[in-house]
């Protein structure tokens, strides 16, 4: 028992800096200070009035004529082809028809049978010889032969079929040759002079919005922009989107707009100078929306109070000044009163 005594005593001994070295360790891991967490900012800006709540449209013409057969035939003419311009009154179609051909020559003839008659008994009423009654039947029967000509005369010019305004042919559906039917269409007419956007809007924002109110117009597919003005709104909403569909009038003529092209729309603000911040900088909790900035590296949570939208981002109405730092990127990783290390 007296070796191992010495024996322990020395195991003591070697074992005390050791444990000296790695509280030592210990206590220099606890005073060294976390890194900072990495955050990106944007400063506030003020808006330019460019517009809040924006609107996905489609240009389509007001004026679109589908031209049909007005009987059964033959297409025997059709000297159009689609988007060709065309005039008012120019012969976009003829279409040949047997018994409209028939019916013509039949009350053409019944006419002059009916004609003939009048005559011959004007000379015999002079005589004396013809009564009232026999001459008002020969009276009526040419009001009514005039009347079934003019009727024949009238489907036969209905063959040929004209444009009922300027515009261009937008889609051919027959071809030359083909036998039709009545009422079948042929081909379709649009008036790109009388061009408008239609847009779906939300039935949450219907109220806000009334006929009259000026909204800009951007064309992507032109790289162009326009005014216009909201013309009517629609009454019924649409069972699937809950949205009412709108048109817009535009104000000016847009070079280059065809029907189907997609169009952005944004209502004005009401006034200059608002904050307008990115969309993944606003938050919300069960107090309400707020965004986080970084003052000095030092994050401040800001309740804020949301004005509209714009095609940059969400407005603020309340809440920020156009200095402040706004964390865009990294929010989720941050509290109040953090030190951060920021970058734009």
């Amino acid at each position: 028992m007296s070796r191992i005594y010495p024996a322990v005593l020395l195991c003591a001994v070697l074992l005390i800096p050791g444990c000296r070295e790695r509280k030592s360790l210990l206590l220099n891991r606890q005073t060294e200070p976390p890194a900072p967490v990495v955050v990106k900012v944007q400063r506030a800006s003020a808006s330019e009035g460019s517009g809040t709540a924006g609107y996905v449209g489609t240009a389509v013409s007001r004026h679109t004529a589908s031209l049909v057969s007005p009987v059964a035939g033959t297409l025997a003419s059709l000297p159009v082809r689609e988007g060709m311009r065309v005039e008012k009154g120019r012969v976009l179609a003829r279409v040949e028809s047997q018994s409209v051909t028939s019916a013509c020559e039949a009350a053409a003839s019944r006419l002059a049978q009916a004609e003939d008659a009048w005559k011959r008994i004007q000379i015999v009423k002079e005589s004396g010889t013809v009564t009232e009654v026999e001459y008002m039947k020969v009276k009526t029967l040419l009001e009514e032969a005039r009347a079934a000509d003019a009727a024949a005369r009238s489907t036969r010019d209905r063959c040929t079929i004209r444009a009922p305004f300027s515009g261009v042919v937008e889609k051919v559906m027959l071809t030359e040759g083909v036998e039709t039917l009545p009422a079948e269409q042929i081909l379709r007419l649009v008036d790109l002079r009388s061009l408008e956007i239609q847009f779906p809007l939300p039935e949450n924002e219907f109220s806000a919005h009334s006929t009259g109110e000026k909204l800009r117009i951007e064309i992507p597919a032109l790289n162009a922009s326009a005014s216009g003005v909201l013309s009517v709104k629609g009454i019924t909403a649409s069972p699937l989107s809950h949205s009412y569909m709108c048109s817009v009038t535009l104000r000016e003529r847009v070079p280059g707009l065809m029907p189907g092209m997609v169009c952005k729309l944004y209502f004005p603000q009401g006034e200059t100078g608002q904050i307008v911040v990115p969309s993944s900088a606003v938050m919300t909790d069960m107090d309400g929306r707020y965004v986080w900035t970084a003052t000095g590296g030092i994050v401040d949570k800001r309740r804020v109070t949301v004005g509209g939208y714009s095609g940059s981002g969400i407005v603020i109405s309340e809440g920020l000044d156009a200095a402040d730092l706004v964390i865009v990127e990294g929010g989720r990783k941050v509290s109040t009163g953090m030190q951060v290390e920021t970058q734009f």
